[in-house]
Parts: structure tokens; C-alpha cells; sequence
């Protein structure tokens, strides 16, 4: 064989493997990346790995909505599942990060809204904010790295209390779970969240009442109990 002829077989083959990595269903790829394991689905996916768009989708319990996503070529070269995504709606707000299927898979560089489909047990979630946020957890579940920010707004009014801004704190690892220490804007609320590589979720919901009676009889009446840092509202489930 002649060194001409080597060269466009080489030639020809290179081009039949881009040409397949070009139009790969994006479907397929979610499958092989192990999305379901991480908790994404979608109505309907279309388009190919390098562009692509997933129909009403959701992370767990979280709506997503309509986002276009594409794979990494530099994370694919490395054996590596890095699925990038982007949301433009006026409705539902702008969302952009990263989801990573590999260990350690979770999600990097978010930033954006969602609802939070249900709330937090009994704790009445409304919206979930994600500032620069990244949390990553090992193949055994436990939080391998976690950063950025949260913000939870509160949907219904507790006991008269003005919860409008929301609660709002930075997001770490700590005792193998992601865990968020939010409070509002006057530090008599706070709530603390921590999940696992599951999404089994741990929330206590505290407000300081300051004696004040009324307020302490409504949030008994929630569920609230009482104790040293306040009325305090315990829940827990999966994401």
C-alpha cells in the first residue's frame, strides 16, 4: 500500500468518525452518561450531542423547563461526562450550568432559578436561586465538593413574618452531605439544608419569635416546636 493510499484511508476514516460524533443522538448519550442515575429526564430530547435540546426537564423534583445542552469534546477526549446547559425564558427566568455524569458527577457553575416543585415537606418553598453554584458528589454519595450560593424564597406568609427576600447563604460539604446555612436579611430566620448524592434531603426551619406571643401560638399551630434557638420546623425527603 502506498503512502498516498494510507493517508486517505486515514483520511476517510477520521471523517466517518466525526461525521458519526456530529450526529449522535443526544438521547443515546444521556443514557450512556448515566443521566437517569443522576436523577435528569426529560419529555422529549432532540438533537445531537453538540446541540441538542431537552423538553420539559427536570433534576430530580426540580422543573428545568426547556434547555438546549451540549457535551464537552475536551471532557469527552478525557473519558470524562460533561453536559453543559442553558435556559432563555421570560417566564421561568434565565438557568445555565454544567452536569457532570462522571465521578464525581453532580453540577457545576449554576446560575439561575427554579421552582421547587412541592416545597420542602412542610416547609412552603417556593423558588430555589443558584449563585455560582457547584456540588459534586464521590461514587459513594457523600459531597466530594460544594460551592456558591443559594437562595430559597418562602411562598406562603408564616405567622405574619415577611419572608418576600427569601433566605440566602453559602453552599459547603460538611459531614460527607452539600449542606446551605441560609438566613434572611435579619438573621431572626434561618434554615438549614443538607442532602446527600441521593437528593435525601434534611431541612430545619428556625425562627426566632422574640417572645412575642401571638406569633409563637401561630407557629405552634404549623408545627413549629419550641427550643433554644426558636420555633423550630424539622422535615425531610428527596429532591
Amino acid at each position: 500500500m502506498t503512502g498516498g493510499r494510507r493517508r486517505w484511508i486515514a483520511a476517510a476514516v477520521l471523517f466517518a468518525l466525526l461525521l458519526i460524533g456530529a450526529t449522535f443522538p443526544l438521547r443515546l448519550a444521556l443514557g450512556l452518561a448515566g443521566a437517569d442515575d443522576a436523577g435528569v429526564a426529560a419529555r422529549e430530547v432532540r438533537g445531537s450531542i453538540w446541540s441538542g435540546t431537552l423538553i420539559d426537564a427536570r433534576l430530580g423534583v426540580l422543573p428545568l423547563g426547556t434547555v438546549h445542552a451540549s457535551l464537552s469534546p475536551l471532557a469527552l477526549l478525557t473519558g470524562r461526562i460533561e453536559l453543559a446547559f442553558s435556559r432563555s425564558d421570560e417566564r421561568l427566568g434565565a438557568l445555565a450550568g454544567r452536569l457532570h455524569g462522571s465521578d464525581p458527577r453532580g453540577l457545576s457553575e449554576v446560575d439561575g432559578v427554579t421552582s421547587v416543585s412541592g416545597g420542602l415537606g412542610a416547609i412552603p418553598v417556593d423558588t430555589l436561586r443558584f449563585e455560582g453554584t457547584t456540588v459534586r458528589f464521590g461514587s459513594d454519595g457523600r459531597c466530594v465538593e460544594a460551592g456558591g450560593r443559594l437562595q430559597l424564597s418562602v411562598a406562603a406568609p408564616i405567622a405574619g413574618l415577611d419572608l418576600s427576600r427569601g433566605l440566602s447563604g453559602p453552599l459547603t460539604c460538611a459531614d460527607g452531605r452539600a449542606q446551605a446555612a441560609l438566613s434572611s436579611q435579619s438573621g431572626m430566620e434561618r434554615l438549614t439544608l443538607s442532602f446527600d448524592g441521593s437528593g435525601a434531603y434534611r431541612a430545619a426551619f428556625a425562627i426566632n419569635v422574640d417572645r412575642d406571643p401571638a406569633m409563637a401560638a401561630a407557629l405552634g399551630a404549623l408545627g413549629f416546636k419550641p427550643g433554644p434557638d426558636g420555633f423550630r420546623l424539622a422535615t425531610s425527603g428527596r429532591f
